[in-house]
């Protein structure tokens, strides 16, 4: 299962099946665009997988890029 946000919700909520690619991303948000507030990532027990919260304004862009490299990787 690819990354997708829940755009519809507060907090917007990020969510994969794999931990560490929620980390990366985590990782690169922060660094790239100083997004900090954030949850940690925690197991999705609705949907299986894991999940973790933005708390602040995030631009869809900003994700679908990290997406975009981790797809040429």
């Amino acid at each position: 299962m690819p990354i997708w946000v829940d755009w519809n919700r507060t907090p917007v909520s990020v969510h994969d099946s794999e931990q560490e690619s929620l980390e990366l991303l985590i990782l690169f948000l922060r660094n790239t665009y100083n997004v900090r507030r954030r949850s940690l990532v925690m197991a999705d027990r609705e949907r299986g997988g894991f999940l973790f919260f933005i708390y602040q304004a995030c631009n869809p862009l900003w994700i679908a890029e990290f997406v975009d490299r981790l797809e040429e990787e």
